[in-house]
């Protein structure tokens, strides 16, 4: 599965909680103790999926309001949300 599709939106896992410090975030799993940080651009991409947006909105947003080359982007976004994924941080579902 791709969760950069455009059509995929994200929530935060049940066990989940996110704190915003001084620009920059964590993400703790309740379940398993364990905390999970984001630079400033993770933090705003997370902000802008938890405000329901999709993917393909985010990264959208994201490449406005940065000054960053997309395919980079895309392939940073393709990380954290392998990554957000694989730690059960986030849940996925189509459009």
């Amino acid at each position: 599965m791709s969760e950069s599709s455009s059509e995929t939106r994200l929530r935060a896992a049940d066990d989940v909680i996110f704190r915003e410090l001084a620009g920059e975030a964590v993400i703790l799993d309740l379940k398993s103790g364990l905390y999970y940080g984001l630079d400033e651009i993770g933090t705003r991409f997370w902000t802008l999926l938890m405000d329901g947006g999709d993917v393909g909105t985010a990264v959208a947003a994201l490449l406005a309001e940065y000054d960053v080359d997309e395919e980079r982007l895309r392939a940073d976004v393709d990380r954290l949300l392998s990554d957000l994924v694989s730690k059960k941080l986030v849940t996925t579902s189509p459009h």
